[in-house]
């Protein structure tokens, strides 16, 4: 019996831990921001390499109302767009890993001066 009860205060202090979120500090939110981009260049890649038109990407990111983030996609598009698509096929995952993290890189050291309002990618 007492066993059970340090076992369940033990339980409840682990709870009682993963219960309380300090506040991302802005740092940490930009990093979020950059990574949400890189896994939209993986995710744009992917689309490609399934037959996605490019003018389809466009519509789709037409509808993105943040402007740092537009530019982002839209950078991102053309890239993918540009590569000859034997590129593409030849280690589709590579590709979509390079892409991932030449954008989260780019985003990382871009200039920000306020942080972007954004839904995850």
């Amino acid at each position: 019996m007492k066993m059970k009860k340090v076992v369940l205060i033990a339980l409840g202090l682990i709870l009682m831990g993963c219960g309380k979120k300090e506040p991302l500090t802005p740092e940490q939110q930009w990093h979020g921001y950059c990574v949400s981009i890189g896994n939209a260049a993986r995710s744009i890649a992917l689309d490609r390499q399934n037959g996605i038109e490019e003018k389809q990407a466009k519509e789709h990111a037409s509808k993105i109302e943040d402007e740092m983030t537009s530019k982002f996609i839209f950078e991102i598009i053309e890239t993918v767009y540009r590569l000859p698509v034997d590129q593409l096929k030849s280690d589709p995952d590579a590709i979509r890993e390079d892409l991932k993290k030449k954008f989260t890189d780019q985003c990382l050291v871009t200039p920000h001066d306020k942080l972007p309002n954004y839904k995850s990618f």
